[in-house]
């Protein structure tokens, strides 16, 4: 897939010689604190490398960059082939947070899941207590859509999630 761009920042396909980038924010405790991953090994982080490397149809995992260097991760994926739905999530490095690359990113894979891979529902979530990335899919066009009770297994303890979606059509303005 070629190099995704926008006006902060762009993606491209993740390879393993991001390692190291993804590797200082993958292991960050306070970028992983609302994440169901993490902080990694840096055999977590190579693992994670080789799998997002795979490239299964309907999946596309990136590396987010600005002037050359990584700075976070981003997916799309499709979860329904026949109701052409998807899950997108994206992991941005703490020294770029509030900085708008998280809404960029989440704009980039909105496109990405609607025009290239043909979905016409993407969904995301977030822990509800990171009010920051709620922030982030509703600036991106999402819409809260509720609370999912106990959803994730994390670091042992159970954990509810916030669940955002969005239609093709609300991006556009059309009836669904």
């Amino acid at each position: 897939m070629e190099a995704l761009k926008g006006d902060r920042a762009g993606q491209h396909s993740i390879q393993m010689g991001d390692l190291e980038a993804v590797h200082a924010f993958a292991s960050d405790p306070v970028v992983c604190r609302y994440t169901t991953w993490g902080p990694n090994t840096l055999a977590d982080t190579r693992a994670f490398l080789e799998d997002a490397m795979v490239g299964r149809v309907g999946e596309c995992s990136l590396a987010v960059v600005r002037q050359d260097q990584v700075i976070g991760s981003a997916a799309v994926w499709t979860t329904s082939v026949t109701d052409r739905a998807g899950e997108m999530g994206y992991t941005i490095a703490r020294s770029h947070w509030a900085q708008g690359h998280a809404t960029e990113v989440a704009g980039l894979l909105l496109d990405l899941g609607f025009s290239r891979l043909g979905l016409e529902r993407l969904a995301a979530t977030c822990d509800p207590e990171n009010a920051a990335s709620a922030r982030v899919l509703e600036k991106a066009g999402l819409q809260h859509e509720g609370r999912l009770r106990g959803n994730v297994l994390v670091r042992g303890r159970r954990r509810d999630s916030l669940i955002f979606g969005v239609l093709r059509t609300d991006l556009r303005g059309e009836a669904p």
